[in-house]
């Protein structure tokens, strides 16, 4: 081999050698801000425990368990407070003063599962409320469709689509349900039934056959609808540098950042100190420089 081939061959391995490096070095900066979102590496601390309420569903940061909170702080997203039952699951209460069983959560994708405490174990649930975000960092996920309930409706359907004969019928006045958007034209059913409630539900667990919607609706709502959260607004300045956020009891919450060497920020004192390879010991832009990566 020639001494053009050689630095040829040279050529191309430090190529690929440095297309390698910038690929790691982007997916570290990737974890290193956006981390905190999975929780995937969470460890536990005595200020962010993890904890139990006695079922196989254990949680940690962002939520937090309500009785087990000091009197003066706890470490968590506000309104991300988890409640135990009697029978031992956790419950997470939202914006509608409605509480729902929290029947799994996936700290990597960031999901949470909810089942409305109304409809447990109920073949033929009668929904009762819909469902309220308010301002939580809490989003529907696209794992989710709504079917939209119409109840004690006066109009002459039935050519058109069945009733639900489970949940009763008084009279002339029957319920319908129906994938939401998928309502039948030629009716107007806000006007002729006496209250409209959407609920969600998981979108494997329906079918587009409303004879099999009407008979497996139920068990839908038993097995819940999946939400996604992301970084509280106002967290996101403690969990950038590696920090976990949360609030001081008092009767307006003050906020916290507890932080990785152990000590607590506030808004006054200034928020955790960026510790980790990208302050402490890490490559610098000059260092990516010198390796090659980057070039002015």
């Amino acid at each position: 081999m020639n001494n053009t081939e050689t630095e040829s061959s040279y050529s191309e391995t430090m190529s690929s050698t440095r297309l390698y490096l910038l690929a790691a070095v982007l997916l570290l900066l990737f974890f290193n801000f956006h981390g905190s979102n999975a929780n995937a590496s969470f460890s536990a601390s005595t200020n962010c425990p993890m904890y139990s309420c006695g079922n196989d569903v254990y949680f940690h940061y962002p939520f937090w368990k309500i009785e087990d909170s000091t009197a003066h702080q706890h470490c968590g997203y506000p309104g991300f407070g988890l409640r135990c039952s009697d029978s031992g699951e956790p419950m997470l209460g939202l914006p509608n003063n409605v509480s729902y069983y929290v029947k799994d959560l996936n700290f990597i994708a960031s999901t949470i599962t909810l089942v409305d405490v109304d409809v447990v174990h109920q073949a033929c649930p009668r929904a009762r409320h819909n469902i309220s975000l308010g301002t939580l960092p809490l989003d529907y996920s696209p794992l989710d469709v709504n079917l939209s309930f119409y109840f004690n409706c006066t109009l002459d359907a039935d050519h058109v689509v069945p009733p639900i004969t489970c949940l009763g019928i008084y009279g002339i006045k029957k319920s319908y349900v129906f994938t939401e958007g998928e309502e039948p034209d030629g009716f107007d059913w806000s006007e002729s039934c006496e209250e409209n409630v959407v609920v969600t539900v998981k979108e494997t667990e329906i079918t587009s056959s409303i004879d099999e919607l009407i008979g497996s609706f139920g068990v839908a709502m038993n097995n819940g609808f999946v939400l996604n959260w992301t970084v509280a607004k106002e967290c996101d300045s403690c969990e950038v540098n590696g920090g976990l956020c949360g609030y001081k009891n008092l009767t307006v919450p003050e906020f916290l950042c507890f932080c990785r060497d152990g000590s607590i920020g506030t808004r006054n004192n200034g928020l955790c100190k960026k510790l980790g390879m990208f302050v402490d010991d890490a490559l610098s832009l000059s260092n990516y420089k010198a390796m090659g990566l980057f070039e002015d």
